[in-house]
């Protein structure tokens, strides 16, 4: 993944539907968690330019995503709740509220992690796994990570769910939400944008349950 040194240019395999030519692909930094790239490209009319990029170094070669993203829907007294974290982020500068999410280990599926990180993130057990979506991407012009979306009902009148016990890593500090599904958009519409941010995953969703209703 190295470009040459005397000026020449190193050619890189081009991908399937690539409209470029791809040359001088390396690793600009390589560390414990991610690495960036860059890879030279020229357009069909001659034009150049160069393409930096983000990727996890943390994936198992076996796995289906980078990670998954839980929705997880609470049936409590008759009522539909979305369970919600709320985690400060230090990229971002602010706390953010997200769905609950997290990595897949090697060896895990995707429901199978979803199921494991929605008990450490929330202390809450899974019922039932409703659906698992296809690989998608989370910001695709500046990295390769991926997810997959995983749906999943829990019974909140069942005993070991009336006082979830989280099961946090020690460097984790996050605050679970639940938050009734009717009510989404207007709770994210409330929050104080100065001080915390919604991922785009779960803004998205609550626009979807939104525009349901018009």
């Amino acid at each position: 993944m190295a470009s040459l040194s005397n000026g020449q240019e190193a050619s890189v395999d081009k991908p399937a539907n690539c409209p470029f030519q791809l040359f001088n692909q390396e690793v600009v930094w390589n560390g414990k968690w991610i690495q960036t790239r860059q890879v030279g490209f020229r357009t069909q009319t001659g034009q150049q330019g160069v393409w930096q990029s983000v990727h996890r170094n943390t994936k198992p070669a076996e796995a289906p995503a980078d990670g998954v993203s839980i929705i997880a829907r609470v049936r409590k007294q008759d009522k539909l709740f979305i369970v919600l974290v709320k985690q400060y982020r230090i990229p971002c500068g602010k706390l953010c509220l997200e769905f609950p999410a997290g990595l897949i280990d090697a060896g895990e599926t995707a429901q199978q992690a979803a199921i494991r990180e929605l008990k450490e993130e929330t202390g809450y057990a899974c019922k039932k796994v409703v659906m698992e979506s296809k690989l998608c991407f989370l910001d695709p012009g500046l990295t390769d990570d991926s997810q997959c979306l995983v749906v999943i009902d829990i019974d909140g009148d069942a005993p070991e769910n009336l006082n979830p016990i989280q099961l946090l890593d020690s460097t984790e500090s996050i605050e679970v939400l639940l938050v009734e599904q009717s009510k989404l958009m207007s709770y994210i519409s409330e929050l104080d944008s100065s001080s915390i941010v919604v991922e785009s995953t779960l803004l998205a969703y609550a626009m979807g349950i939104q525009f349901a209703t018009i």
